[in-house]
């Protein structure tokens, strides 16, 4: 196992796209999250005392991470697919022929990376987006803050091996894009803005995930450690499946 995650790592490594997606997808995050809270910010600091109290700065500031994410999505679908359009998938197997430690590699580097990236874009994202909205980070505790980090860090790792384990399944990076994007900007997006399925969209993987990030809960949310956990599910159950469908398939 320790070979076989040391042999992903120079995989992920090798990849051109890695540190330029990654980067980018840093700046998009900070930028959007940014956005968001400089048109707010003007109204927020005129607010009274009892309405800035009942408003999530740190949530506002975390607005861009649904966009960024698309970083960690691709660079997972690059580093399965990339193996199967190439032909890389034989050699890889011929080194490590058990195919539940090479999944288990693969999906064990790509939570350190998305756990690496998400952790840091969380951290400038808080910084930034507090910044430009002019709300006081020392008003809120200090775990609660932490947690909100740690949470984006959680969440791109997990939603990463989601994406890993959907190229698992199709084999082709665009099939696997073809599945995803829809359902995390398209799909998720239109039932959470409907009113009788709105209730179904708080368990889809990426809006369960995203209440790790938030401080402030309204009616009806999932609480972040229950949305953190259904992330959790969804991924371990799409890695399952995903496991089972390779052990069968030939290279």
């Amino acid at each position: 196992m320790p070979d076989a995650v040391a042999a992903e790592w120079i995989k992920i490594g090798s990849l051109r796209s890695t540190f330029a997606l990654l980067a980018a997808g840093t700046v998009v995050t900070v930028a959007t999250g940014v956005g968001f809270c400089l048109l707010v910010g003007p109204e927020f600091r005129r607010a009274d005392p009892a309405d800035r109290a009942a408003f999530d700065p740190v949530g506002l500031s975390f607005a861009g991470m649904q966009l960024g994410q698309l970083a960690v999505v691709v660079l997972a679908v690059l580093a399965v697919g990339s193996e199967f359009t190439t032909g890389m998938i034989r050699t890889s197997l011929a080194a490590v022929p058990r195919r539940s430690t090479f999944l288990a590699a693969k999906c064990a580097v790509l939570t350190a990376v998305g756990l690496a990236w998400g952790t840091i874009t969380g951290a400038l994202s808080l910084l930034a987006g507090t910044w430009a909205l002019g709300a006081e980070l020392g008003s809120l505790p200090v775990p609660v803050l932490a947690r909100t980090v740690a949470g984006a860090g959680a969440y791109a790792a997990l939603i990463s091996v989601c994406a890993a384990a959907v190229a698992f399944l199709v084999r082709r990076p665009t099939a696997a894009l073809g599945i995803l994007l829809p359902a995390l900007f398209v799909v998720s997006s239109m039932l959470a803005a409907s009113g009788r399925l709105r209730p179904l969209a708080r368990f889809l993987p990426d809006r369960a995930g995203l209440r790790l990030m938030q401080v402030h809960q309204e009616s009806g949310d999932l609480t972040p450690s229950v949305g953190g956990l259904v992330l959790l599910l969804w991924t371990v159950g799409a890695t399952a499946v995903a496991g089972t469908v390779f052990a069968r398939r030939d290279a």
